[in-house]
């Protein structure tokens, strides 16, 4: 199960940025994951609470924005965004190999409950 190196990743990443600032406490952790990034969702927050017990983030929200994969078609000289992870534009069916957005894995935000 790879998503546990990355909530173990992300997670050290969040417990530097809180130790920087003297955060003691984490309440949300804020991803962009693209369509291809190869992460399942649900593994990644089953992961993210077993990584979490006993930092500054235990108990923290993992919200996850989900980018979908988006393309340029040479073709019709645009970005389409396709449904399925085919890469073939959805209006002349032409091939899209210009993977414009889609395999993204970024920390966005950390938030801290008020004090």
């Amino acid at each position: 199960m790879h998503e546990l190196s990355l909530a173990m990743g992300i997670l050290d990443s969040v417990s530097e940025q809180a130790a920087k600032r003297g955060i003691e406490r984490v309440s949300v952790v804020s991803l962009r994951v693209g369509a291809m990034s190869g992460v399942v969702r649900d593994s990644l927050r089953f992961s993210w609470e077993l990584a979490c017990a006993d930092t500054v983030a235990a108990g923290s929200r993992l919200e996850i924005e989900e980018v979908p994969l988006a393309v340029f078609c040479e073709r019709c000289a645009q970005e389409k965004t396709l449904e399925r992870l085919i890469l073939r534009c959805p209006a002349c069916g032409g091939p899209t190999p210009r993977i414009v957005r889609g395999r993204e894995f970024q920390l966005v935000s950390m938030e801290v409950p008020d004090s």
